[in-house]
């Protein structure tokens, strides 16, 4: 099968030697490289980073870089959709990538188990609005709401599987103020051309689910799900496999169709996608910069004084 993989880095799901794969990412490898050379979690994997077949530019979508090489068996983007500032326009844009019964396969992060935790769920109105505005950054609410609610540094997934760490006092300790500093990004994105990389929408498994059933109800996609396997005790992803459907069949009938393989109890009965290698890392770490670092242990050692204090009150 010919595939296409959105956004591989240095981890890709399916590599070269394993079938036909090509690689699209909206920066070239050298261009990565020079990015991610202060990045702590990437600078030792500098040399692992991928060599990308096709580069994005500032206004060329998806099937307009691959163009030349399409149509695809199937497309693989691994924790890419939660950054996407208009789903809908994405997937509609990729019904141009794959060949009718293509399969787009889905990593997507379960927000009960990463730093998306205390935010919202992405809801219906959420993508409609960034559809019918063909949003290619993300909005100021969502921006807004990432930098001020996701949370700086670690959480502990397996812990929070075995309910022995409760998340939902906890604010971002990587600003000072979590808001003002939101609000300075969004002021920030005024008047800059840089693409700001924020998890502009958050789901569950069962939420995606059900959005994936209002968006056909709707006739606003043209897939069904093929596959399904839900966030597995311990690990903080789940994995969905949408097929595109051949709309000459007749819209009805696709609906029909659609409706059914996105209902939660029949979906977890569809064949299981296939797993990453390895084990999940229970923890899930967001990185920071120099600033925010000190911000957030200047923050905690005010914390550790707030505590002691009171600790010799009581």
């Amino acid at each position: 099968m010919r595939g296409l993989e959105i956004g591989p880095l240095a981890s890709p799901r399916v590599r070269k030697d394993e079938g036909p794969v090509r690689y699209v990412d909206h920066a070239s490898a050298a261009e990565l490289r020079e990015k991610y050379a202060t990045d702590a979690g990437m600078r030792d994997r500098l040399d692992e980073i991928v060599d990308v077949d096709y580069v994005l530019g500032e206004t060329t979508t998806i099937s307009e870089a691959v163009a030349a090489d399409a149509p695809f068996d199937y497309v693989l983007a691994s924790h890419v959709i939660e950054h996407i500032p208009d789903p809908i326009g994405w997937m509609d844009d990729l019904t141009h990538v794959l060949r009718p019964g293509g399969i787009l396969s889905l990593v997507i992060p379960d927000k009960r188990y990463c730093f998306d935790i205390n935010r919202s769920l992405t809801e219906l109105s959420d993508l409609v609005d960034g559809n019918l505005r063909h949003l290619r950054q993300p909005s100021y609410r969502q921006a807004f709401d990432f930098y001020s609610k996701a949370l700086g540094g670690t959480v502990n997934t397996a812990a929070v599987w075995a309910g022995t760490a409760d998340y939902s006092l906890a604010v971002r300790e990587d600003f000072a103020d979590p808001e003002a500093a939101a609000l300075e990004a969004c002021r920030h994105m005024r008047t800059s051309d840089e693409f700001v990389d924020v998890h502009c929408h958050v789901f569950t498994p069962d939420s995606f689910l059900g959005l994936i059933g209002k968006l056909a109800r709707l006739d606003l996609i043209d897939y069904e799900v093929a596959a399904f396997h839900p966030t597995e005790r311990d690990t903080f992803e789940f994995y969905v496999s949408l097929r595109l459907l051949d709309v000459s069949a007749g819209r009805e009938q696709l609906k029909t169709s659609q409706l059914a393989s996105a209902d939660p109890k029949r979906a977890r009965s569809l064949p299981r996608t296939q797993q990453p290698r390895g084990a999940q890392p229970a923890l899930v770490r967001m990185e920071v910069s120099e600033l925010e670092e000190r911000l957030l242990k200047a923050k905690r050692r005010s914390l550790a004084r707030v505590r002691a204090l009171l600790k010799r009150r009581n």
